[in-house]
Parts: C-alpha cells; sequence; structure tokens
C-alpha cells in the first residue's frame, strides 16, 4: 500500500499532514504477522491498540516537523479470525513497525466442512465497517469544521487589518489635508501682507509726490506773489520818486483817480483804426477777469475751489497749467501797469518841465525891454 499524505489544519495555527503508511501482511503457519513501515517516527510516538468490540487492531501516531507542522496516521486493520487476541505482541525496529498475531492451533478433522460464517458474524463485520465509516465521516467533519472556523478566523483578521489599513489611510490623507490648508493659508496671508505693503508703499510714494507737487505749486505761488509784491513796492518808488522830482507840488493822485494817457495807435491799410493804451491794456484785463471768472463759476460747479483742490491735493494737470497761464498773465498785467504807469507819470514831469521852462524864457525875455 502506497503511502499517501493531505495537509490539515486547525484553528489553533498548527497544521497536519496525514499520513497513510505502507502496510504488508505476512502469513505464516504460526502466526499473521502485520508489518508497517513509519520513517522518521521513534517509539513513544506510536500507539496500538486493539477493539474489543469490533475485533480490529488501531494504530495511530504522530510527530513534529518544521514551522508548526506535524505528520499523523490512523489506520485500522481487521485481526484474522484464527487470531489469539490475548497473544498478540508488536515490535519496532528500523522504522518498521511489527505486529505479530500467533494463530490458534485447531486439530483439523479429515475430510470435514469448513463451517459457513453464520448471519451473527455478518452483522457484527457490517456493524463494525458502519462504526469505522461514521468515525471517519466524524472525523472528517470535525477537521471541516476547524477549517472553517480557521477560514473564518483568518477573514476576520484580514478585515480588521484592512478596517486598521483604511483608518491609517484616512488619518494620513486627512492631515496631508490639513497640511495643505495651513500652507495655502501662509501663503494667502503672506501674499495679503504682500499686496497690503506693496499698497501701502504706493500709497505713501503717492502721498510724498502729491505732497511734493503741492509744495511746489505753493512754493510758485509764493513767487508770483513775491513778483506781485516786488511790482507794487517798484511802483511806490516810482510815485515817490516822481513827486520827488515835481518838487511835491503836484498833488499825487490816488489810484482811482488816475487816468492812463492816451495814445493813439494807427494801422495802415484801409480802414484801419485807432485804439489807445488804456483800451488795450483794458482788453487784456477783461480777458484775463473772464478766464479767472471761468475759472470761479467752473469750480463752483463742481463743488470745490482751487484752493480746496490743492489742499486735498486733487489738482490736474489741466488745471495746473490753466493756474500757470493766469499767474503768467496776472503778472503781465501788473508789469504792463507798472509801464504804463511809470510812462505817465514820465510824461506828466516832462510836460510840467516844459511849462515852467517857457514862462522863465518869457520872464527873461521881457527884462530887457
Amino acid at each position: 500500500m502506497a503511502a499517501r499524505q493531505q495537509q490539515k489544519g486547525t484553528g489553533s495555527g498548527i497544521q497536519y499532514e496525514d499520513l497513510v503508511p505502507k502496510s504488508e501482511w505476512k502469513d505464516q503457519p504460526e502466526a499473521t504477522l502485520l508489518t508497517i513501515d513509519l520513517p522518521g517516527f521513534t517509539k513513544e510516538q506510536i500507539k496500538v491498540t486493539y477493539v474489543h468490540t469490533s475485533k480490529m487492531i488501531r494504530v495511530t501516531g504522530q510527530r513534529p516537523l518544521t514551522d508548526r507542522r506535524w505528520s499523523r496516521f490512523n489506520e485500522v486493520f481487521t485481526v484474522p479470525q484464527n487470531c489469539l487476541v490475548d497473544k498478540i505482541h508488536g515490535s519496532f525496529k528500523n522504522n518498521v513497525l511489527i505486529i505479530t498475531m500467533p494463530k490458534e492451533t485447531i486439530t483439523k478433522m479429515p475430510y470435514l466442512p469448513e463451517p459457513s460464517k453464520t448471519v451473527a458474524e455478518k452483522v457484527e463485520k457490517l456493524e463494525e465497517k458502519r462504526l469505522l465509516e461514521e468515525y471517519r465521516t466524524k472525523e472528517k467533519a470535525l477537521e471541516e469544521a476547524e477549517r472553517k472556523k480557521k477560514l473564518l478566523e483568518e477573514a476576520e483578521k484580514k478585515q480588521k487589518l484592512l478596517e486598521e489599513k483604511e483608518g491609517l489611510i484616512r488619518k494620513l490623507q486627512e492631515e496631508a489635508k490639513a497640511k495643505e490648508m495651513a500652507e495655502a493659508r501662509k501663503l494667502q496671508e503672506e501674499a495679503k501682507a504682500k499686496e497690503m505693503a506693496e499698497a501701502r508703499k504706493l500709497q505713501e510714494e503717492a502721498k510724498a509726490k502729491e505732497m511734493a507737487v503741492a509744495r511746489k505749486l505753493q512754493e510758485e505761488a509764493r513767487a508770483k506773489e513775491k513778483l506781485v509784491e516786488e511790482a507794487r513796492l517798484e511802483k511806490k518808488i516810482q510815485e515817490r520818486k516822481l513827486v520827488n522830482e515835481s518838487g511835491g507840488k503836484e498833488k499825487i493822485l490816488k489810484p482811482e483817480e488816475r487816468k492812463l494817457p492816451e495814445a493813439v495807435y494807427t494801422k495802415s491799410g484801409a480802414g484801419a483804426g485807432t485804439k489807445s493804451v488804456s483800451e488795450k491794456v483794458g482788453e487784456v484785463v477783461k480777458s484775463a477777469e473772464e478766464k479767472i471768472g471761468y475759472m470761479v463759476e467752473k469750480e463752483k460747479k463742481r463743488g470745490k475751489g482751487i484752493m480746496e483742490k490743492i489742499r486735498g491735493k486733487e489738482i490736474t494737470s489741466e488745471e495746473k497749467k490753466l493756474m500757470v497761464n493766469v499767474g503768467v498773465a496776472a503778472l503781465v498785467i501788473f508789469a504792463l501797469g507798472a509801464y504804463v504807469s511809470y510812462t505817465f507819470c514820465s510824461s506828466s514831469s516832462s510836460s510840467s518841465s516844459s511849462s515852467s521852462s517857457s514862462p522863465s524864457s518869457s520872464s527873461s525875455s521881457a527884462k530887457p525891454e
């Protein structure tokens, strides 16, 4: 009989390999020998039992292998009918188990027919066979239950490991997400702070630029006022000079009483008209007043004046140019007025000197007579 191995498992983590050892019957005159090959087994690992009810010999044994694996076998052999049960014995040598079953010494009657098997013996044998099959079926059922239990435990263990793995992955994902959100928030705050710093810097630069422009405009206005004041002072100096030259005899006219001398300008060509200096100055003054009045009305409509715009740093380049033009026009008017006043005073002083010289000449001419 060839040896066969079948791997079995239990719920305790130990794996069993079922061994079907090779066995052989030898019939001798005095006894029947049963030899079983059990390589790797020792005497202490083998157990031989005789079952009286079934008249069978059960041979079992198991030995450890490696990595929690065991090798085991469980074989049942039927004892011959003419065997002396009380004298059955065995020996184990060279990995071979030899079971000796002595035969009964029976005096054979000549020409005596062999007794036939009774019905009771047949029933008993069938019962033994049925019990053996039930035992093997039960053992297989137990092994199957153990296998299913082990598979269930392994499945539960795998499920638990899978849940732990999923929980760990979920935790790592949450940590990574939180880290990304923190980094994004930090970048946003840094970008916002940078934008605010740049905006503050631009505001400061614009404010400094506006203040520089306003300061420049104020300096230009002061320079214009200074020029006007110098023109007025020069006018007063010229008036005092004229008074001193006239010897204080002439009455100093008030500004509103002064009249510009009318000079006649002729234009060549047909239809040429004449205009006096006073008319020319009046036209220039009127044009300047119209420009200033237009600016004032325009600013009134807008709701803010030039000075308010300068203080609020809201003045535009066009308004700056217009203010410069008005300032230049005012300076031209003051300069023209000073020139006309000087011309008028010079003409009046020359006329008075000529008039005073004429009587003296007449008086001198009258003396010799």
